[in-house]
């Protein structure tokens, strides 16, 4: 006889911003080291997650690792070209191939027989914007499996061994896991270690921002293989900053052309987005955020422009 164990769960997966970013010194492992202040906002995926897994009363052979069976959809044209080549397939793979290693968990691993998951990716984050779109779907997909063994084998991962294997998946992805907890975090390293942040800079008098995306995009390897070739000085003041501009600004000057429309229509501070190639408009929270929208808008009309908020 098997019994089956099914469950829906909806996640929330938050874009992330960087309100300062500075990179530092090329690691040995080919990351850079950085230093940086996450900041979740409120553009948002949506993923809904249908799992369903089939436990035997009975052990079966036994198995190294648990397969399963995974579909992945999407409102978007783009997501549904990747087909399985999506962080969110990673991430799947990564959170089984850690189950094995619990020796408290072997005997659940030989009586799960079929494991199915189905996800659909209301995507409303866009893509290589430097927005952390991939990472926060990777996060939001280790968080629903989590909570399926949780609730129904009354076993999980611990925070410390997610947040690991959150940072082989991506840099970003270790603080959109633990954002809808924890919306803003300074980080070092690659972006994992959060420390406490101490800076007298009032960012949240500027917690109205004006994301806009131009209709290209830019790969975060490509971004960082700019930036390799600059040599600047570390950036001693906390404060709205990303060490990516000027690279950047090199290479694609149009971002320059938003950057000033962005100001015009009465933006306070203007900042790329993480590698790019968003650029954001940060706005006093006493200003109308909507009319700078619209007046921004007139000369961006070949741009995404999305009116969010700090989380």
């Amino acid at each position: 006889m098997v019994l089956t164990k099914k469950a829906v769960y909806v996640e929330r997966a938050p874009a992330k911003i960087n309100l300062f970013l500075d990179i530092l010194d090329k690691r040995d492992d080919g990351y850079h080291d950085i230093e940086t202040i996450f900041q979740a906002i409120n553009l948002e995926d949506f993923l809904t997650f249908e799992i369903s897994v089939d436990v035997a009363e009975q052990e079966n052979e036994i198995s190294e690792a648990i397969e399963f069976e995974l579909e992945i959809d999407s409102d978007s044209e783009a997501v549904r070209g990747l087909g399985l080549s999506n962080l969110v397939t990673r991430a799947v793979e990564a959170y089984f191939a850690s189950i094995p290693a619990h020796d408290d968990k072997a005997d659940l691993i030989d009586m799960i027989s079929t494991v199915k998951l189905s996800i659909f990716i209301d995507k409303r984050i866009p893509m290589q914007a430097g927005l952390a779109g991939a990472s926060a779907d990777a996060a939001a997909t280790l968080r629903a499996l989590n909570n399926f063994f949780y609730e129904n084998f009354n076993w999980s991962l611990s925070e410390k061994e997610l947040l690991e294997i959150a940072l082989e998946l991506g840099s970003d992805v270790p603080f959109c896991l633990r954002s809808l907890k924890q919306s803003r975090i300074y980080a070092e390293s690659r972006g994992e270690k959060f420390k406490e942040l101490k800076t007298d800079f009032d960012f949240d008098s500027f917690n109205q921002v004006l994301v806009v995306k131009p209709q290209f995009g830019i790969e975060t390897a490509q971004a960082y293989k700019l930036v390799s070739s600059y040599k600047p000085k570390k950036h001693r003041k906390i404060e709205f900053y990303n060490a990516f501009e000027n690279p950047i600004f090199d290479n694609y000057p149009e971002l320059l052309q938003i950057q000033e429309a962005l100001l015009k229509a009465g933006c306070d501070h203007v900042l790329l987005s993480g590698s790019g190639s968003s650029i954001l408009g940060f706005v006093n929270k006493e200003k109308n955020l909507k009319s700078i929208a619209q007046e921004a808008g007139e000369s961006l009309s070949d741009c995404q422009l999305f009116e969010c908020s700090f989380n």
